[in-house]
């Protein structure tokens, strides 16, 4: 599935052009970086920083599958909001792994089958009302779902059963197809923590090729060419921020903007979604998340902690970060207001200035930006 449709694809490309315009241009060549250096800031953030973050997304679906079994053995209303609260917060916990898209995330499209978003297509919607016309045992076997469409086994499936209110209210009645439903939940919610536990079992081995990368690797010839990894991870998180999570629901203008294309929209966290994306992001550059790691070690420091150019990021992405924390969760409540549609794109513009100062001041000055574009082949 190609990451920017060509909507989106011209959104951003007008985004960029407007704010470059302002921008000086990028930082002139210097001497090459000892490629120790690189190595550390691999070392730092492959081994430090997220396996934590790894094992809470897999502790949270594993207390979200537990949590949906026992829901279902007598569900109420009680039940079901402790159930979206669970979802809550597993998805918190995915969406900021979301963004280190490497490696065990991306191998076999695990990513696509833990969020199969976004579905532009509405290929979920079509197969979920075949699923609940049919109630394919598939889908409430354990042993199979993981061979089901990717569309029907990942948090956007566990979402549509928890918080479209006809559905939920069929699981509270403990009717046939609520309790079909319920079993269907339990079953997904089983899955993702499989798929999470996966990650973790994955991850070392990955981490370790790129920590040790070198002339003998057949992957990573240097820790340069390895952190370049990151550096995409950082450009393109932000640029998906913005073509997917934001350029897309806001369409063409005001009159054509729809949440429901937004990620999470029955959830109503939408943006909650990009806050958690923001945080993970920053962590790649600074070094630190959820009390893992440690400030100043990500790729931060290749071009120096407290140096006038981190000062200038740090400040600048406080600005977007402040965009974000002033919104609301749902997008769909933000653009049911008055302005909703101007605060929303303030967020976008914030983050596309972001976009620059990662091309133009960590790209260049930890010499892995290169002229990678992550629209590239899309």
């Amino acid at each position: 599935m190609p990451l920017f449709d060509t909507g989106c694809r011209r959104a951003m490309a007008g985004l960029i052009v407007t704010i470059a315009a302002g921008l000086s241009a990028p930082p002139a060549a210097h001497a090459d970086l000892p490629d120790g250096q690189y190595h550390d800031v691999i070392v730092h953030l492959l081994s430090k920083v997220m396996p934590p973050q790894l094992d809470a997304l897999h502790s949270s679906t594993a207390t979200l599958a537990t949590g949906m079994s026992d829901f279902c053995k007598s569900p109420d209303k009680a039940g079901l909001a402790k159930m979206r609260d669970g979802f809550n917060d597993a998805m918190d916990r995915w969406q900021e792994v979301q963004p280190w898209r490497m490696g065990p995330m991306m191998a076999n499209g695990r990513d696509q089958l833990i969020e199969y978003w976004p579905d532009k297509h509405g290929t979920a919607a079509r197969q979920f009302r075949l699923l609940l016309r049919n109630k394919p045992p598939l889908y409430t076997n354990p042993a199979k779902i993981a061979d089901a469409s990717a569309a029907l086994q990942g948090f956007p499936a566990l979402e549509e059963v928890l918080f479209d209110p006809k559905l939920a209210g069929q699981i509270v009645a403990k009717d046939k197809d609520g309790v079909y439903l319920c079993q269907y939940g339990t079953t997904i919610a089983g899955n993702l923590e499989k798929l999470t536990g996966e990650l973790i079992a994955e991850w070392p081995a990955f981490a370790d090729a790129m920590i040790n990368a070198g002339p003998d690797s057949l992957d990573y010839p240097t820790s340069k060419f390895a952190a370049t990894d990151l550096y995409r991870a950082l450009h393109e998180g932000m640029l998906i921020i913005i073509s997917q999570k934001l350029a897309r629901p806001l369409g063409e203008g005001p009159d054509d903007a729809n949440a429901k294309r937004a990620e999470s929209w029955q959830a109503e966290r939408s943006l909650r979604n990009i806050s958690h994306n923001l945080k993970s992001l920053f962590a790649i550059y600074d070094g630190e998340l959820n009390g893992a790691g440690e400030s100043g070690k990500g790729m931060v420091a290749l071009i120096g902690a407290d140096s006038l150019l981190d000062r200038s990021f740090r400040l600048n992405w406080q600005k977007i970060r402040d965009a974000s924390d002033a919104l609301p969760d749902s997008m769909v409540a933000v653009l049911a207001q008055p302005g909703g549609f101007d605060k929303i794109q303030e967020l976008e513009n914030q983050v596309a200035y972001g976009v620059m100062l990662v091309e133009n001041d960590v790209g260049g000055h930890t010499e892995l930006g290169g002229g990678f574009n992550a629209l590239d082949g899309d």
